[in-house]
């Protein structure tokens, strides 16, 4: 080997190790690589840009196509002027050889940089397009019979969960709503708490929580999983799925039981087609097994196993809600910037955002969301339905005629009603208190709006909680149609509150034995409407109230359960006196 091929060798040794190794940690660079997979409209105009001015500037320059520049002798024949006669011809092409194109090189970076911002601007819009374009959006008359929703929200789900965990050594992780035989429940894997025991110890199995009732029923099924979320380096959940494929979007993995009883972990992975404009689909499912084996599924073969096909949690509800946005593109780019004429608009109001797993029984399960219209508008332009199996999306559009309040407005109903007990922070301080931080004017929040579609009418189960989220006081169903709340259940007080409530939704009937509540204080009589749907009012509400019901005597152990609630509610109110009196006193 000659004496100047030895550094040229040494470099591609050196090449080729880097690639081995770029290989074998290949999950690491995973953001980057994906980066430029899913976003070649940003990248590659400019990249063709600079490419295509490299070879312009390296033929069209004084000394890129001349015979010293191609290797070639020169000759003063070749040369109409010789540079030898030309003394000024001569010191010119010597200067553009010494400066070197650094006009023309401006130029081209400066359209490669214009490209690239360009790209970066209109490659969302074009994506979602492309996303509305590619799917059918089947429109339907009326919104679908029946169909159950949960009673407790996700925030109370990892509260009273995580307060009942008796292990000093795990965490739960991944909280998730999946659907089981028994209805739906919050599922979440017992991950390993601290930094030691995340490299040395396994995942022990995932714990469940029912979800149709607010009282703390919880389950748990040992494995141990050896790849799981929360484990370190090879054992990672993620790296062990980057390993066998690589271009795609992993979504956030569910414990379900598979159809032994045995535990799993179901993992739904996002796929990209098209070229400049790459939209995403659903590219198929891992199931991971406690002994580390893991399946990789595709769409139909997923769809083939009842306990995958069953969870709910086959189609993914990311994937759902931007099949559901992009339907503001419905009549282009320009419309959803400019004029937002019939333009839909998904609004949340907490960090556990639309769309919510709504069970239809026999008919399956559905991924649900409701949409404004564009703008400060605070009714229900349309509903999306996402199967949780096809991924097929059905829409209801409200039609101009019919007024429905949106999810925002079911919220600030709920907060106008004078319930007893019941002393609800103001917006500024449940965010702060959310946060981690300060916030004061109470101890109580509205959250999760879930539609519910009670005798073909849209009505919203929105649950009130504590500030510290370890339990749901309240029950509230706010008629859509009407912008009033119709039923407060008292799962503080009332142990048939849950039965109450699941028997209302179910029918859109108060249970027999269920008391009425007015709203007002004993001796007085609500207001009447005053007709004005976008004032939130508060009619007869039903639910577990101290008010008693009329047509039918209570029964003295009713009357005597009624009265503990409310000397119960008398108590709280002067606790609460006595705290804010204190906080007044404090310097």
């Amino acid at each position: 080997m000659s004496r100047s091929s030895r550094p040229i060798a040494g470099l591609a040794l050196v090449a080729l190790a880097a690639l081995i190794l770029a290989f074998l940690l290949r999950p690491i660079f995973h953001g980057l690589a994906m980066f430029f997979y899913t976003n070649p409209l940003v990248w590659l105009p400019p990249l063709f840009i600079i490419a295509l001015g490299g070879l312009a500037l390296r033929f069209l320059s004084p000394g890129g196509s001349s015979p010293a520049a191609s290797g070639r002798a020169t000759d003063p024949r070749d040369d109409p002027i010789p540079i030898s006669r030309s003394p000024r011809r001569r010191n010119t092409l010597q200067e553009l050889r010494q400066r070197g194109p650094t006009g023309p090189v401006a130029v081209v970076l400066a359209l490669a940089l214009f490209s690239f911002l360009v790209g970066a601007v209109v490659n969302q819009p074009l994506t979602a397009r492309s996303i509305y374009k590619n799917t059918q959006y089947e429109q339907i008359p009326g919104l679908p019979p029946g169909g159950s929703a949960r009673l407790v929200p996700k925030d109370v789900a990892v509260q009273i969960a995580s307060s009942g965990f008796n292990s000093p050594t795990e965490r739960l992780s991944d909280f998730h709503i999946v659907k089981t035989q028994k209805g739906l429940a919050w599922t979440a894997l017992r991950t390993p708490d601290g930094l030691v025991r995340t490299f040395t110890k396994k995942s022990k199995g995932l714990v469940s929580l029912d979800a149709s009732s607010t009282e703390r029923n919880v389950t748990s099924a040992d494995a141990e999983f050896k790849t799981a979320p929360g484990l370190q380096v090879t054992d990672n959940l993620r790296w062990r799925l980057l390993k066998k494929h690589f271009l795609i979007s992993l979504t956030e993995p569910n414990a379900i039981l598979d159809a032994r009883g045995q535990p799993a972990i179901v993992v739904p992975y996002i796929s990209y087609k098209g070229f400049l404009v790459r939209r995403p689909v659903l590219g198929g499912v891992f199931v991971v097994r406690p002994n580390g084996d893991i399946e990789d599924l595709s769409p139909e073969e997923a769809r083939a196993r009842p306990e995958i096909a069953g969870s709910g949690r086959l189609f993914p509800d990311s994937l759902a809600r931007r099949i559901q946005d992009a339907y503001s593109y419905k009549r282009g780019i320009w419309n959803r910037l400019f004029t937002h004429e019939e333009q839909t608009q998904i609004t949340d109001t907490e960090t556990n955002q639309q769309p919510y797993l709504t069970d239809f029984g026999a008919r399956g399960s559905k991924w649900v969301t409701v949409a404004e219209p564009y703008g400060r508008a605070f009714a229900v332009n349309a509903i999306f339905l996402t199967d949780t199996v096809s991924g097929q999306t059905q829409i209801w559009r409200v039609p101009e005629k019919q007024s429905l309040s949106g999810n925002r407005r079911a919220i600030q109903t709920v907060r106008s009603v004078s319930i007893p007990g019941i002393v609800f922070a103001d917006d500024s301080g449940a965010g702060a208190r959310a946060r981690g931080g300060g916030g004061g004017g109470g101890r109580f929040r509205v959250v999760e709006p879930r539609p519910v579609f009670v005798g073909g009418r849209l009505v919203y189960l929105v649950s009130v909680i504590p500030e510290s989220a370890n339990s749901v006081s309240k029950s509230v169903i706010v008629d859509a149609a009407r912008n009033k709340v119709v039923a407060i259940f008292d799962n503080d007080t009332d142990p048939e509150a849950d039965r109450k409530a699941i028997a209302y939704l179910a029918s859109g009937e108060l249970p027999e034995g269920a008391a009425q509540n007015t709203g007002t204080p004993p001796g007085t009589e609500p207001d009447a409407p005053s007709g004005d749907d976008d004032t939130p009012t508060a009619s007869p509400p039903s639910g577990g109230s101290s008010a008693p019901s009329r047509g039918k005597r209570p029964s003295p152990a009713e009357l005597e359960r009624r009265l503990d609630r409310i000397v119960e509610r008398q108590r709280q109110t002067l606790k609460e006196a006595e705290e804010l009196r204190e906080a007044l006193r404090a310097p």
